[in-house]
């Protein structure tokens, strides 16, 4: 295992930085899946940037992205299934608002479902770095490229480019900006959905937060945000919140990160007049972003 990195600010460059959170992992990588046992819940020291407020964890281990290159099935995330393609259905018809067909790249697509429901309205491509991920994906008879940004083809062809939960694992995410944008035609759109660690959910749950885990090691401001994406040859088109279905049979899981919340609210869900049903979650700091290219 490399030894860990220390690293400026990624959207700023600047070294005045001031600790949030310290370091829970100690020489150990994070976890690689959505199974939220206590292990996911351990991170990078965190620290806040003095010039754009970007949070962001350092130091850290260096090529963080090939642990993703995994042919384990994450058994988790195939059992939300269900709850994505109903997110997927309202980002869409969102999405349809500011483009009304087009090419459609996914960066981070897993296994394809956001690119089966956006293939209905647009032509649509992936990417994706997990093996077992990206195999499912082309089984589905997807087209997916297993590369990083830089890598993928067809230069100046998208119409527009969609990053659901992804942005805050970018090792380097004023360079992979600048990667998307050359994939960008004119006036092409980037929309993605991360985490505003500067809300009031954040502020609230502090440390506890469900953003702040070891896969993420990006955790935007809506300040800094805008900071990546307008100094790098993106203009603004809209921030938003974004529309996150849940089973609640996922909410409960994901309030086993919070016992005493979890305690009075589990039971209820557990229910069977709740078991089955679903339920759209638009949080202040989920973080919907459209941004165009100038």
């Amino acid at each position: 295992m490399n030894e860990k990195t220390d690293f400026n600010c990624p959207i700023c460059d600047s070294k005045d930085l001031a600790e949030k959170y310290k370091d829970t992992l100690g020489d150990d990588l994070p976890t690689f899946d959505y199974n939220f046992s206590p292990d996911s819940e351990k991170h990078y020291r965190i620290v806040s940037c003095r010039n754009c407020s970007h949070c962001f964890a350092t130091p850290r281990h260096k090529d963080l992205y090939v642990n993703y290159n995994s042919d384990q099935i994450d058994k988790t995330y195939i059992n939300l299934g269900s709850q994505r393609v109903a997110t997927d259905r309202k980002v869409v018809k969102i999405l349809l608002k500011y483009l009304k067909n087009g090419n459609l790249l996914d960066i981070g697509c897993a296994t394809g479902d956001f690119l089966v429901t956006a293939s209905k309205y647009y032509k649509t491509e992936g990417l994706e770095l997990s093996a077992w991920a990206s195999k499912i994906a082309q089984n589905r008879g997807l087209k997916v490229h297993k590369c990083l940004i830089h890598d993928v083809p067809n230069k100046d062809f998208n119409d527009m480019i969609t990053l659901w939960g992804v942005i805050e694992h970018f090792e380097f995410p004023k360079q992979e900006v600048i990667n998307m944008r050359s994939l960008l035609k004119k006036n092409g759109l980037v929309c993605l959905w991360t985490g505003d660690i500067s809300s009031i959910t954040a502020k609230l749950m502090g440390e506890r937060w469900h953003y702040c885990h070891g896969q993420h090691i990006q955790l935007f401001t809506k300040r800094s945000l805008r900071h990546l994406f307008l100094n790098n040859g993106f203009e603004e088109v809209k921030i938003t919140t974004y529309p996150y279905v849940m089973t609640m049979h996922s909410l409960a899981n994901t309030l086993t990160r919070y016992p005493t919340i979890s305690k009075i609210i589990n039971p209820i869900i557990a229910s069977k007049l709740f078991l089955n049903s679903k339920i759209t979650i638009s949080l202040p700091g989920e973080m919907f972003a459209i941004f165009k290219k100038t």
